[in-house]
């Protein structure tokens, strides 16, 4: 900065800052569909494993947990949010599937990463590990018992119409597994 010169701010810098949240919800949306649970429709099948040498070394600082339910890891989302204000709400599996487990925390005020590093905290708490860094500004990987999970945090748009309109921003907290059986058909 020059000697005498005001700081000046970017007439553009917070529409930066919304589309880097935006980016941000892009990448998780895009990561879940990516890894969005694959059906065997023969019930028969042998889930396919890994090999040795892969399990054992991503594995080798500590046992992999006893594999969860999907009531257990919406359990585990449901203790590690309990400090959003506006609690937590779980997307229904149109399928029906027991592999799945799409969730959002609401808050009155917009979450940070102090927020994130609280529920990555009581995950672990709950068996669940890291899987890479934590990103504020991005997606959080974790697994635990079978389950690989996504989480970010973000400010909403506002105008929202839903129940959650007095949200000013959310957690996305989702998790996928290997599903074992076709899905229940949805009512027509």
């Amino acid at each position: 900065m020059l000697p005498g010169s005001q700081r000046r701010t970017i007439p553009w810098g917070e529409d930066l800052n919304r589309f880097r949240h935006a980016r941000t919800a892009v990448a998780v949306a895009a990561v879940l569909l990516a890894t969005a649970c694959q059906e065997s429709m023969d019930p028969t099948a042998a889930p396919e494993s890994r090999s040795a040498a892969s399990a054992s070394a991503g594995l080798a600082a500590s046992p992999s947990p006893a594999a969860k339910t999907r009531d257990e890891v919406i359990s585990d989302f449901r203790y590690a949010t309990k400090s959003f204000d506006l609690g937590l709400t779980v997307a229904k599996d149109p399928m029906k599937r027991e592999c799945v487990a799409y969730s959002t925390a609401f808050s009155r005020t917009e979450p940070g990463e102090k927020d994130l590093l609280r529920v990555i905290s009581r995950l672990k708490e709950r068996g669940w590990r890291l899987r890479g860094d934590v990103d504020a500004e991005g997606a959080t990987f974790l697994e635990s018992g079978g389950w690989e999970a996504i989480t970010g945090v973000g400010p909403l748009p506002g105008g929202s119409a839903d129940k959650h309109s007095s949200a000013a921003g959310a957690l996305a907290l989702s998790a996928t597994s290997t599903c074992t059986k076709p899905p229940s058909p949805s009512p027509r």
